[in-house]
């Protein structure tokens, strides 16, 4: 489950972390859609791209501790993001109207 720790809200219930090459260069791609609560991390990972995805995604970058650095808001498929400086992970969730700003602290639980 994933929580920002600041508010108390679950952010994900469904998480997948993804730390090996194939499950970091698949990540998403391809899939018809994702549930509602489910949130893809990539550890290791400063920039993304939506290649080949079929839903807008909110993309979430996280330094090591887990503090909001970026949050990207409805990518569309076939789009990049610049590389964010000090970032250590990215979260996918799908995209949807979900409190979280830079600087909040989320947490595995």
């Amino acid at each position: 489950m994933l929580i920002n720790k600041e508010t108390g809200a679950v952010i994900a219930t469904k998480v997948h972390i993804a730390e090996r090459f194939w499950p970091k260069f698949w990540g998403l791609q391809f899939k018809k859609s994702i549930p509602e609560d489910y949130a893809l991390i990539i550890l290791n990972c400063n920039s993304i791209h939506t290649c080949f995805m079929r839903f807008d995604l909110d993309v979430v970058f996280v330094d090591r501790s887990f503090r909001v650095l970026k949050v990207y808001r409805g990518l569309k498929p076939f789009r990049m993001t610049p590389p964010v400086k000090d970032a250590y992970a990215v979260i996918e969730l799908k995209a949807k109207k979900q409190p979280m700003e830079t600087g909040q602290i989320f947490e595995l639980a």
